[in-house]
């Protein structure tokens, strides 16, 4: 499940690029929650490559119901194009799918792609790779429910380690104060 903003950022076509690869993967389907600038062209090229019954553009829904779309997931993804400014940044979802429990499969660059692979909460390939995220996917599929539960609490436990408000907020404070002496 993809869930947020279908911008230009989020390189939505190479997202369905992976589906089209994996358009045989009998129990596979690709649930997009959000909806954006880049929809509308998202949703042609789906029809435009047959991918109808794969690809599932589920709408716009309040951040209040976010968790219960998480939970019925079997894996979130995350992306952003292929570009040097994104590769700088961490989007905010990926503290949200850490903490959600779930396997995380990121087609991203830089920080975002590090934490990821940090926390052991998921797998992640280069950004602008339809082959590697479908292969990442495959991956992901093959694993036993198990083993997919472990990556999944894994990134819970490295979000709470990493991302706690009150440890962030510490440790501000202790820089400040270093840098005060």
């Amino acid at each position: 499940m993809f869930a947020g903003n279908l911008g230009q950022a989020q390189d939505i076509p190479v997202i369905i690029a992976a589906a089209d690869l994996l358009r045989d993967e009998p129990n596979l389907r690709w649930i997009i929650v959000g909806d954006g600038r880049a929809g509308a062209d998202a949703r042609e090229e789906v029809a435009r490559r047959g991918l109808e019954g794969r690809v599932i553009f589920a709408g716009r829904y309040p951040i209040e119901r976010m968790p219960s779309f998480f939970a019925a997931a079997d894996a979130l993804l995350v992306s952003l194009r292929d570009e040097p400014i994104w590769s700088l940044t961490i989007p905010g979802k990926v503290q949200s799918y850490l903490a959600s429990g779930k396997p995380v499969v990121a087609m991203l660059n830089g920080e975002g792609a590090r934490v990821i692979a940090e926390s052991g909460g998921g797998v992640a390939g280069p950004a602008g790779d339809a082959a590697a995220l479908a292969e990442n996917v495959r991956t992901l599929m093959a694993m036993p429910v198990e083993r997919r539960a472990e990556i999944g609490q894994a990134g819970r436990a490295y979000c709470q380690r990493e991302f706690d408000r009150a440890q962030l907020v510490n440790k501000l404070e202790g820089w400040i104060e270093e840098l005060g002496n």
